[in-house]
């Protein structure tokens, strides 16, 4: 097949129905700085020896840094951690102002937060189109009992448990939320209000996502009728 006529920013939007998990990958270079981004290329390879790979843009201004160093640590991020995602997703050379930070091996700088952490020594480089593939070894890793961030469809998501066989589902789009939580609750029918609790509250639950600032308001969560035709509300954050 011809992939000449791809258009790229198309198969762009292909790839994005791969949902992957959101990594900051850190090293030190040479220069004794450190550097860091956002990808989520990151896969594991191989169990024994234990390999993970991700790979770099060749025109990544960190790119010589992580080709040139001898080690590198993979942190998956968590969902209270957009802000961090972004921030190591721009170039910048304040990313990592503020942050309190251990050291892995070779002085790798090691971030704190995340659902997992791989301490990695670079073992392989391969050209890949206009990436480099990075394959390590890891050397120590860490896992902590948070719920993954994740990216699907150009966008960050978070997990929600699948339905157990008996239990209420709440059948409402994205977009058709996103019309809900634009609209006063008292402005609701019941059936709207009750789909949308229920949704608000699986999110609070399983995510600790906060409500938008004007459903957080006394009147409007505690004292709307709507609310209090409905056993079980959540409670405000």
């Amino acid at each position: 097949m011809n992939t000449s006529n791809f258009d790229p920013r198309q198969f762009r939007q292909a790839l994005g129905a791969f949902t992957t998990g959101v990594t900051i990958v850190t090293t030190r270079g040479q220069d004794g700085q450190d550097y860091g981004l956002t990808a989520n290329s990151f896969n594991s390879v191989s169990i024994d020896p234990p390999l993970v790979l991700w790979s770099i843009n060749k025109d990544s201004s960190s790119a010589q840094a992580f080709t040139e160093g001898s080690h590198f640590a993979v942190h998956i991020l968590a969902t209270d951690q957009e802000a961090l995602s972004n921030r190591f997703a721009k170039s910048a050379s304040d990313k990592f102002q503020a942050l309190e930070l251990q050291r892995g091996p070779c002085d790798v700088p090691l971030l704190d937060g995340c659902s997992a952490r791989f301490q990695c020594k670079t073992t392989y480089q391969y050209e890949g189109g206009d990436h480099i593939i990075l394959v390590g070894e890891v050397l120590a890793f860490d896992r902590f009992d948070k719920d993954p961030l994740v990216f699907h469809g150009g966008g960050y998501r978070r997990l929600l448990p699948a339905e157990t066989p008996g239990q209420e589902h709440a059948s409402i789009d994205e977009n058709g939320l996103g019309s809900l939580l634009g609209r006063a609750p008292e402005a609701l029918s019941f059936k709207e209000a009750q789909q949308l609790k229920s949704l608000i509250g699986r999110l609070i639950q399983h995510t600790g996502a906060e409500l938008p600032a004007y459903w957080r308001t006394d009147n409007a969560w505690h004292n709307s009728h709507l609310w209090q035709q409905l056993d079980g509300a959540p409670a405000a954050r």
